[in-house]
């Protein structure tokens, strides 16, 4: 997710960044944790079964190789949806991908969902995504994923609640 989009990239997309990239701050009454990943893609699969006029419905599938300061870390699977926008997107009129995906991390799972605007116009700069939850060791989890697209960068920033 994060992973999903920048598989877009290799597709010859773009996706529009927000204008506000800076790390969250501690929250109240939890703490929380960054995990920084690079990813190796190992699959792309475009499905364009959604309708020939406008695109929507096609998808995109995407699975990478996760690694943690060098050493194997885990895996991610990606799906992103047309789910508006023209067949034959630009800077002016992009397509609305809705994207969800989890990385399968040696800990437990994290999982993230997202929707952005996506052009034929070149490498997608840094976006967020959010963390809709987490397994094992991100039980809890919230929070969002920092990606970089052109350098498969990913930084988590989880935040967890204490167990009571």
């Amino acid at each position: 997710m994060a992973a999903s989009v920048l598989a877009l990239t290799d597709l010859g997309c773009h996706a529009s960044s927000p204008s506000s990239l800076k790390p969250m701050a501690n929250e109240v009454q939890g703490h929380y944790e960054v995990i920084r990943l690079h990813g190796d893609l190992t699959g792309t699969k475009r499905l364009n079964d959604g309708d020939p006029a406008t695109g929507v419905g096609n998808k995109v599938l995407i699975t990478e190789k996760l690694s943690r300061n060098g050493s194997k870390y885990g895996f991610s699977a990606t799906m992103c949806t047309q789910v508006g926008g023209p067949l034959k997107p630009t800077p002016e009129n992009p397509t609305t991908q809705l994207c969800s995906g989890v990385y399968n991390l040696d800990n437990g799972q994290v999982t993230w969902q997202n929707t952005l605007a996506v052009t034929r116009d070149g490498v997608p700069a840094p976006w967020k995504t959010a963390i809709t939850g987490g397994t094992g060791a991100y039980d809890n989890a919230r929070g969002y994923i920092l990606v970089d697209g052109e350098k498969r960068d990913y930084t988590v920033y989880l935040v967890r609640t204490p167990a009571s």
